[in-house]
């Protein structure tokens, strides 16, 4: 089974390699978008000024604005924001994979000097698994005083185990000012998307795109009962994590992953909250 899966990364990886060799010999990558080598899930920038759209239709975006992007990945929501932020803006990166942070700073620094990224070296079995740290020894003391009007987490609660959700929140808790906003995408499992799931599995018609068959302590999982890998929330268990980290919600904005319509066109759930 491990050498399947490698062989599987191997031919990805090569796959890549030859796209981003074709990239640069026609010269059609754009400025700012990295390699498709660099990816380490998969992300593409297709989606990014959809991602940055949402975040201002929710909690504005100001030109001035200091943000805050946990879980920065290889940079698709700071690629968006180059096109809304401005030269007095404050942007803040962090991310655990440690290649995608080196690129960014490396390729953002001539361009965009107010555009600064942080490495934490944080053990996560799905994408950083010799990460030296525990989620529960993260603080941020490497920002200083800095406070955020808003903070941005996209696809990071979708692979945490809960109790790291909640260290992360107590963490955002006290770096935003006090009419800032946190804007984190999640997987809501509430009657409906079990519904959907239900239904999939008895007709065979493919309704939702992620299926939470594992149900943990505190969280749904897709299989082997790992959250890092993908994880779901249903809607107490999301207030209560909030309310325990002093974060008050707004009404979820729900997506489209399990076949619901109404809502917005990005495929996962959102949580817009403030400090309180």
């Amino acid at each position: 089974m491990s050498l399947k899966r490698d062989l599987r990364r191997f031919n990805r990886r090569a796959g890549r390699f030859a796209l981003d060799a074709v990239d640069l010999v026609l010269g059609r990558r754009q400025p700012l978008v990295p390699p498709r080598w660099l990816s380490h899930n998969s992300a593409t920038f297709e989606a990014a000024d959809e991602i940055v759209e949402l975040v201002d239709r929710y909690v504005g975006l100001k030109p001035n604005a200091a943000v805050l992007d946990l879980g920065c990945g290889i940079g698709r929501v700071a690629y968006g924001l180059t096109k809304v932020l401005g030269p007095d803006a404050q942007y803040v990166g962090i991310d655990i994979v440690e290649r995608a942070i080196n690129w960014m700073q490396r390729e953002y620094a001539p361009r965009h000097p107010n555009y600064k990224f942080h490495h934490l070296d944080v053990h996560s079995s799905a994408y950083n698994p010799k990460g030296r740290k525990q989620t529960e020894q993260v603080d941020f003391g490497f920002l200083g005083e800095q406070k955020f009007d808003v903070v941005i987490l996209v696809s990071l609660f979708t692979h945490l185990h809960p109790d790291h959700v909640r260290h992360y929140l107590k963490l955002i808790h006290d770096v935003l000012k006090p009419d800032g906003r946190l804007f984190a995408s999640v997987f809501i499992n509430d009657d409906f998307a079990k519904a959907q799931y239900q239904k999939q599995k008895e007709t065979g018609v493919k309704l939702t795109s992620r299926n939470f068959r594992f149900k943990g302590d505190g969280f749904y999982a897709a299989k082997d009962g790992n959250p890092e890998f993908i994880a779901a929330y249903d809607p107490e268990q999301i207030k209560d994590m909030w309310a325990d980290s002093k974060m008050e919600l707004e009404p979820f904005r729900y997506g489209t992953w399990c076949g619901r319509s109404g809502g917005h066109n990005f495929y996962q759930d959102v949580t817009i909250s403030r400090a309180i």
